[in-house]
């Protein structure tokens, strides 16, 4: 964990139930991500689920400047509250967290290596 140069990810998707509660769940976690140091990567309401992601409406890839500050925020007292607005809003949710490569993997791959 922690590669140099590594970034950390989340990846969430899910089938949102309710779109107001979603919504304020948004306007609170934007700002709030931010302050932690974190962004949205990439996002898309209509992605192709697979393997029992079949029915998601939502798909987000959240980047983090490190592995670490990407657990430290999940694990957070201010995203555990928040969360709750999430979890309540969607279903059949799923939420991994992930290490990118490091800066010596990108530079092998760059090179076909």
């Amino acid at each position: 964990m922690n590669k140099k140069g590594a970034k950390g990810y989340w990846i969430s998707t899910a089938k949102i139930i309710n779109q107001d509660l979603f919504d304020k769940y948004v306007n609170k976690v934007g700002p709030w991500l931010k302050e932690v140091g974190g962004q949205v990567f990439a996002k898309d309401t209509e992605p192709q689920g697979k393997e029992r992601t079949e029915g998601a409406d939502l798909a987000v890839i959240c980047e983090f400047p490190s592995m670490k500050d990407a657990v430290e925020a999940y694990e957070s007292e201010e995203y555990r509250e928040l969360s709750k607005l999430r979890k309540e809003a969607t279903e059949n949710s799923t939420f991994t967290i992930m290490e990118g490569l490091d800066e010596a993997a990108k530079l092998r791959r760059a090179m076909g290596m």
